[in-house]
């Protein structure tokens, strides 16, 4: 009897074995590699070769000659005429933070290329100075520094050394304008009203011809 279990019991066995040994064998599947264009932005960016580089720094530099030759006739002229607005804007600021009211009588009494209208600009008209081909710079720990990245940040080869207040002021509810005006920050490109802590920091940038709202 136990010879017969045995027997029984390795017959079993063997038939498993060759059961699982003639089982197919499924191969590992192998991921297509990407294309070029397949591949993310960003590792085709880390991937560019050297000319792609070497064009653009050429491409910078070149940028940066012609905006110092602009800069250089600008601040020589006195002035500089935005054609693409026919707006006329003094060279450069007045040269110190004041107040919002002193920056409005500077500009008011500027006497500058044989004219006399002279004004703040408004916050459209000087979002239109903000030079778009140009990265937005950071704001530096100094003033020099500061003052550099605000001056590559505008058009036409001013010379700006900070943030330039505006014409526009908050309205009371009978219509009349009220308080500090508004400044326009040139670092992240937009209108900023924060004046808690900037009452006597900005500067006057003067402008004249049709006033744009």
């Amino acid at each position: 009897m136990i010879l017969v279990f045995i027997s029984f019991f390795a017959t079993l066995t063997d038939g498993q074995s060759s059961t699982t040994s003639s089982a197919p064998l499924v191969p590992a599947q192998v991921r297509p590699a990407l294309s070029p264009d397949q591949l993310p932005i960003q590792l085709r960016n880390d991937a560019a070769p050297p000319q792609v580089e070497e064009a653009e720094k050429a491409r910078r530099e070149t940028l940066e000659q012609e905006q110092l030759k602009l800069s250089e006739e600008t601040q020589a002229r006195g002035y500089w005429v935005d054609l693409s607005t026919g707006l006329m804007w003094a060279a450069k600021d007045n040269g110190q933070p004041v107040t919002w009211r002193k920056a409005e009588r500077y500009c008011r009494d500027l006497r500058l290329g044989g004219f006399s209208d002279w004004r703040l600009g408004t916050l459209n008209e000087l979002a239109g100075l903000v030079d778009k081909s140009d990265p937005a710079p950071e704001r530096g720990g100094n003033v020099e520094v500061f003052s550099i990245n605000i001056g590559r940040r505008v058009k036409g080869g001013l010379l700006l050394r900070g943030d330039p207040w505006s014409s526009n002021r908050e309205i009371d509810r009978f219509g009349h304008p009220y308080g500090d005006g508004w400044f326009f920050d040139f670092v992240n490109a937009k209108p900023s009203g924060d004046l808690q802590y900037f009452r006597n920091t900005k500067l006057a940038l003067c402008v004249r011809g049709p006033q744009k709202p």
